[in-house]
């Protein structure tokens, strides 16, 4: 129905009584709002001065964004592209070249190239910085469309420039585009049976991967679980991550519109881990899901919290696809963890705090300038002589020669350095070193 004859519906509906007849149903005052709406679009779109301004799809659209910027912050019209993007990140999967990137200072930065892809394959290295897509310099284009860019269909071509550290002159790649599936779990044992498990983001598949992890990784005495900056996703794939860790109780409540339903998802016993330390390491970026896990086991206290308090994001979303290809996420319920705390604009709290901060183990570091009102130590004392490690046992709670065998991306990170010390001295503290096990 055109807009015209919309209009012309409504006029007629909306006739006194004595005009339209008596046998007219009256307008449900539920939808008066309704006439004013199609007749100020009308109005817009006949008379309006810019033309172009007031094209009916787009006023549509940025009507649909006013009702929908006054609900919440993650409820939201998305458009086709966007929309698009969003599924294709919760599948883990694309068409591209197998390189994930970040901007700092305005530069877009390879952090690491995805093993096994056409970039990895290819030479390209972590610290790379991409000067140019296709032909195109970054320098004229944002960070979010150069990602656009490289991602298209498998067996299509694109060339990269990157200016490398070191290289004298800028490097250029040309890659043929494949199908990319991006895991959201990484791994890497960091030595005396704990395994460092770190999960990027909850996708389709995210609980089998890490339940594969724990499956390769027999005789665990220690785990450390990396939700930092894990923005969160797809509900269920924290249910199955929390569930390889509870064997029994509520993971997690939601409750909607209708307060008096109350939906609960239970651990089961079977292919669970209980026989292990956890510590999950969390911070401001860790959200949605990753807060719901970190609840979870913290509330079961099946695991340590370290790190700092997390987003705060209490509230669960689900998409909507609409017919021009558009789609609406919208707030649905609130989540709640076992104990029925809601951490909505409140957080995980963490059981112990360590705000991050780079690890410096060069020598010939200059130490920072002292504080007038700190107190003086030995070590600031001139000619002090060097302390000297004694004992065994002291040459063993140095964790530093084993930090230097772990990968570049891990060796500095002192949140890190903290768990995996605190499970090793958990050992000690339990006299013993438990096995772990699959119940």
């Amino acid at each position: 129905m055109s807009l015209n004859c919309l209009l012309s519906a409504h006029t007629v509906s909306a006739a006194p009584k004595e005009q339209a007849g008596n046998n007219l149903p009256q307008i449900d005052t539920k939808y008066q709002p309704l006439e004013v709406f199609a007749k100020s679009l009308f109005y817009l779109e006949t008379m309006y001065v810019d033309e172009d301004k007031v094209k009916t799809d787009g006023m549509i659209t940025n009507a649909l964004k006013g009702i929908v910027e006054k609900l919440d912050p993650h409820t939201v019209i998305m458009p086709k592209k966007a929309f698009e993007q969003l599924t294709i990140d919760t599948q883990g999967k694309f068409g591209g070249v197998g390189i994930i990137v970040s901007q700092e200072n305005n530069k877009l930065i390879v952090v690491s190239p995805i093993e096994d892809t056409p970039a990895y394959v290819a030479g390209v290295k972590s610290g790379d910085e991409i000067i140019s897509i296709d032909g195109t310099s970054l320098a004229k284009i944002k960070a979010s469309d150069a990602v656009d860019l490289m991602r298209g269909e498998p067996g299509s071509t694109l060339k990269l420039i990157v200016r490398r550290e070191g290289a004298k002159e800028p490097i250029k790649f040309e890659l043929t585009r494949e199908i990319i599936k991006v895991k959201s779990v990484r791994s890497q044992s960091l030595a005396e049976n704990i395994l460092y498990a770190r999960i990027s983001s909850f996708q389709e598949n995210t609980g089998e991967e890490l339940g594969e992890v724990l499956k390769k990784n027999t005789g665990l005495k220690g785990m450390v679980l990396d939700m930092r900056d894990n923005p969160g996703g797809l509900l269920d794939q924290a249910v199955k991550v929390c569930d390889l860790f509870i064997d029994s109780g509520v993971i997690v409540s939601t409750v909607g519109r209708d307060r008096s339903k109350i939906e609960r998802e239970f651990a089961t016993k079977r292919g669970t881990y209980t026989d292990f330390p956890i510590v999950i390491l969390m911070n401001a970026g860790s959200a949605s899901a990753s807060e719901i896990v970190a609840g979870a086991l913290q509330d079961h206290e099946r695991a340590i919290i370290m790190g700092t308090t997390s987003f705060g994001k209490g509230s669960v979303q689900t998409l909507m696809s609409l017919p021009d290809g558009s789609g609406l996420k919208l707030t649905v319920a609130r989540y709640y963890t076992p104990k029925d705390r809601s951490i909505q604009a409140k957080g995980i709290t963490p059981d112990i705090v360590v705000p991050y901060k780079k690890v410096v183990k060069t020598k010939d570091a200059t130490p920072p300038a002292a504080d007038a009102k700190t107190d003086r130590k030995e070590s600031d004392l001139e000619g002090h002589i060097e302390s000297q490690d004694l004992s065994d046992i002291a040459k063993e709670t140095d964790v530093a020669h084993i930090t230097e065998k772990w990968p570049e991306a891990i060796r500095d990170d002192n949140q890190l350095i903290t768990a995996f010390t605190y499970l090793r001295s958990w050992f000690k503290f339990q006299k013993g070193q438990p096995s772990s096990g699959s119940k």
